[in-house]
């Protein structure tokens, strides 16, 4: 299962992040301002934290939603498949 991942950095280490990933052989490589966003499966997802010498985690994307309000953020993340990660029981 391929997952949209998100990997924080300092601000002027996305361009180094960026060419790690790749060489890791991750898909969807694309450097922005403090992250570089990317998608992998699981054991490419173990390996970027592990591996990875200028990112600080790998964040997983759920999804995105626009809230302008506390309670537009929260019907956002009640819709979220957190399922997929977080058994109900």
């Amino acid at each position: 299962m391929k997952l949209d991942l998100c990997m924080p950095c300092l601000f002027g280490l996305e361009g180094p992040l960026g060419n790690e990933l790749r060489h890791m052989g991750m898909d969807s490589v694309a450097p922005e301002n403090g992250r570089v966003r990317f998608s992998s499966d699981g054991l490419g997802m173990a390996r970027a934290n592990i591996r990875s010498r200028f990112g600080e985690r790998v964040l997983i994307e759920l999804g995105q939603f626009h809230a302008p309000s506390f309670e537009e953020l929260f019907e956002g993340v009640r819709a979220l498949p957190l399922e997929r990660f977080i058994p109900k029981n």
